[in-house]
């Protein structure tokens, strides 16, 4: 059963996970069809690969981030359940999950951005976040992730340029007032002034799954790192 924004329960994370934020998707090259999804398709460098690769290696950990209304979602959110990773995905009706294709749509240096500097679509058939009517969730987003930072050792922000992450220097504003440090994560599409107020940016662009989780690590505090 898909979750909606009004029947979605809040998680109560343990206390010092990590907290990863943003941008989900599936690899579309390994994707032969929805009923066929595997925990590998996510071993990459998105908030949902991010949080697996974080709980393989000891750290408890907790994603928040949108998916679709499909078969898809439901197969992140198994993988995710099955690897021991709190998910909080909001599931977008009518709207399917993202795939890496969406990382290649037009290029960023001619993208029309919005007034808090996100990319938006340039045609209707074009799945880059924001859409009309994404307000409520993205405020959804915020309100849960800032939630969560009650009680995390880090917060990790996830920004491929699909738009989920409304307002990222609010949420790393918070993680500051909080005293959690925090890594904004930044793609290509990424535009890097909104995560001003991130103690550290890391590009993770050119760097494959296990070297990624390897580097995100390395910027963790060593209390956490060593978990």
């Amino acid at each position: 059963m898909l979750q909606s924004l009004l029947n979605v329960q809040s998680l109560t994370p343990a206390d010092g996970h990590v907290l990863v934020v943003g941008d989900i998707w599936i690899d579309h090259s390994l994707l032969v069809n929805a009923d066929a999804v595997q925990p590998q398709y996510l071993q990459h460098n998105s908030a949902a690969g991010l949080a697996l690769g974080l709980a393989g290696a000891g750290l408890a950990t907790t994603v928040v981030g949108f998916v679709g209304d499909d078969a898809i979602a439901e197969a992140i959110e198994t993988a995710l359940l099955d690897a021991g990773v709190a998910s909080d995905l909001l599931h977008i009706k009518a709207w399917p999950t993202f795939t890496s294709a969406h990382l290649e749509i037009g290029d960023v240096r001619d993208a029309k951005l919005d007034a808090q500097g996100r990319r938006v679509r340039r045609h209707k058939d074009e799945r880059a976040l924001p859409i009309d009517g994404m307000s409520e969730y993205e405020s959804h987003l915020q309100n849960r992730a800032e939630r969560y930072l009650g009680n995390a050792s880090a917060l990790i922000l996830v920004d491929y340029g699909l738009g989920s992450i409304a307002e990222p220097r609010a949420l790393a504003y918070v993680a500051k007032q909080r005293g959690v440090p925090s890594v904004a994560v930044l793609g290509a599409s990424a535009a890097v002034e909104r995560h001003a107020n991130a103690d550290q940016c890391l590009d993770l662009t050119q760097v494959d799954f296990a070297a990624g989780i390897s580097e995100l690590r390395a910027m963790l505090p060593p209390s956490i790192a060593r978990r």
